[in-house]
């Protein structure tokens, strides 16, 4: 039976960027970028997980959660929040009152693929039971892994990602150089500090073609490096 995933979170980039690492043949994937909209999503009743987000323009993630409990009691709940820009005691006392409020898992920004993967397994079983879990780690696990047929591609090129720039979203470009390929992605290295979900495109020497970044790390104070895997 096909498992069907809410996501609530303000940053549409985050939305979209989720929707295409989860998106599967087993896995329907709705996003909500503000707890009115959920409400409306919510009316189905037809999610087994919501990724819900802390921070939201018209509501918070805790008060969403009564919401969910209320319209929804069976849907498993896994809260997000951003920890870079958090304190640790505020940081941990979100982490308490989500289990208080029976979050069934709490995810911290950014977070790699692997990391959501094993969550949202984790909340399935809760949900479906083994046999659901174990078919979406199996998917996912084909589409996300790194494949032998990867080559060497040292190449400069361009790509392109949306940011919010005075309050609007603007399209910028940015450099990075190649270091390899396969059908299912590119390696590549650029200043920009690329993380996990993220969307971007690339130019003419890519076939325009567009990804999701699936893992990053920092080399220096200048350079990252990232692993995208195309849309």
């Amino acid at each position: 039976m096909k498992k069907h995933i809410l996501v609530i979170d303000d940053e549409r980039l985050m939305c979209y960027g989720l929707k295409k690492a989860l998106s599967q043949e087993l896995v329907h994937v709705d996003t909500a970028s503000s707890a009115s909209e959920a409400i409306l999503a919510l009316s189905s009743c037809n999610y087994d997980v919501c990724l819900l987000d802390i921070r939201l323009p018209d509501d918070s993630g805790f008060k969403m959660m009564e919401v969910i409990r209320d319209f929804c009691p069976k849907i498993k709940i896994i809260l997000m929040t951003t920890s870079d820009i958090v304190p640790d005691e505020v940081m941990n006392e979100n982490i308490r009152k989500a289990k208080t409020n029976g979050a069934c898992n709490f995810l911290c920004k950014p977070f790699d693929l692997k990391q959501l993967r094993e969550v949202i397994a984790g909340a399935l079983m809760e949900s479906g039971g083994k046999e659901a879990a174990d078919k979406f780690e199996q998917v996912f696990a084909v589409r996300t892994r790194r494949r032998e047929t990867r080559k060497e591609f040292p190449r400069r090129i361009n790509f392109y990602m949306s940011v919010i720039n005075g309050g609007e979203v603007k399209r910028r470009v940015f450099p990075a150089e190649t270091v390899d390929i396969s059908e299912d992605g590119v390696g590549l290295i650029t200043p920009c500090p690329l993380k996990p979900t993220q969307v971007i495109s690339f130019d003419e020497t890519l076939e325009r073609r567009s990804g999701v970044v699936v893992w990053s790390n920092l080399l220096d104070d200048h350079r990252c490096r990232a692993g995208i895997r195309f849309a």
